[in-house]
Formats: C-alpha cells, structure tokens, sequence
C-alpha cells in the first residue's frame, strides 16, 4: 500500500477504558479508518507531547475537540513519520522515555534518516498487514501483531543508528 494520496488525522479519544490514541488514514477511494490505535495510563501524556511538538512546527490543523475526543490534521509530508513513531513506541512499557525524542525525529537533528526510517516503518506494516490481516475483532486495520513484530525491530535499528538508549 502506497502513503501517497493519504490524508492523516491523530485523534484521542475517550473510551470505557480510558484515553486512547487514534492515528487515522484515508485514501480518496476509501473512507477514513484507524491504522493504530494505542492506549495506556500515558496515552493523554504521549497525544499532548506530540501535537506541542507538531504545533511548533507547523504540521497540524485543529479539526475539532470535546472533552472526550480531540482530532487534528496532519499535513502529509509528515503524516508517515508520526505513524512511523507511533508503531515504533506502541509496545513500549514506558512510551514516556521516547517523548524526548519526537522533537529530533520530526525535525531530523540530529537524528539524520528519521523520516525515511519511520515513514518505512509505517509502510511495511500496512504491507505486511495486507498480508496477514487482522482479526475481527481488532478495531484497527493494521495487525497487531505485524505492528508490534516491526516495532521491535525498528527500536533495535534506532538503538544501532542514533544510540538512543531505552
């Protein structure tokens, strides 16, 4: 699947079971649907970090908020590259110790190669989520599995690059 011609929307919103983070794609051929959803007691922590950091840079459009459900546009030259984070920090214990890094990642100093490496990310779950489809009852189109199998990978090879130390 191609990440051309995608729009991309990061939602939180308010469940039954807490906050939980949204990143939301559409094609103009299909309808707008969550490729990764990740909740968790830091889930309000993470969403805020990275809409301040996205802000400063110019990346997002407010779209609409209650309470219990805030939604923002992303532009889409770096729509890949939050998704990308997104799947490398989803199966984090603490995805709090990643947060210092989001700046560097989205302005790539002096991570060089961030944007390339995570928007990869981001594509080969889709591909391989193709592949292996998630099941039912997943509310979210990327497989699970595919997605924390890649972020494992890819937390060893920004380990290796950078020395990011987590």
């Amino acid at each position: 699947m191609s990440l051309e011609n995608r729009t991309y929307k990061l939602v939180l919103r308010k469940t039954a079971r807490g906050m939980v983070i949204q990143f939301r794609s559409a094609t103009p051929e299909k309808r707008e649907s969550t490729l990764i959803r990740m909740g968790g007691s830091k889930a309000e922590e993470v969403f805020n970090t990275m809409i301040e950091v996205l802000k400063k840079y110019d990346y997002i459009l407010e779209e609409g908020g209650t309470p219990n459900y805030r939604a923002f546009k992303l532009k889409p030259e770096i729509g890949p590259v939050v998704g990308g984070y997104l799947v490398l920090i989803r199966r984090s214990r603490d995805p709090e110790k990643w947060l210092p890094y989001f700046e560097g990642f989205i302005k790539e100093d002096p991570y060089k190669g961030a944007h390339a490496l995570l928007t990869h990310a981001l594509s080969l779950a889709l591909a391989l989520s193709g592949a292996y489809p998630p099941p039912e009852r997943v509310r979210m189109q990327l497989n699970p599995k595919v997605v924390d199998s890649i972020s494992a990978g890819f937390k060893t090879a920004v380990k290796k690059l950078w020395g990011v130390r987590k």
